[in-house]
């Protein structure tokens, strides 16, 4: 069996302009995805205003048993 795959939600939406030169220039310097410096933010947003935001885990599958 393979690990659980995390379940995510699309979102859509326009961001300003000096924004997106901001996250073209940290994926650039720091090899991290736009996406993924999104997803930073918002969770680092969340926590700021006090909403608690677990982080979900994949779950590995059962072993086989060994005869």
């Amino acid at each position: 069996m393979t690990p659980q795959s995390r379940i995510r939600k699309l979102f859509t939406f326009p961001i300003d302009e000096e924004l997106a030169v901001g996250l073209r220039r940290i994926e650039e310097r720091d090899g991290i995805s736009k996406a993924e410096a999104i997803r930073r933010g918002i969770r680092m947003y969340l926590e700021s205003k006090g909403v608690s935001v677990k982080q979900r885990t994949a779950r590995a599958g059962k072993r086989a048993k060994r005869s």
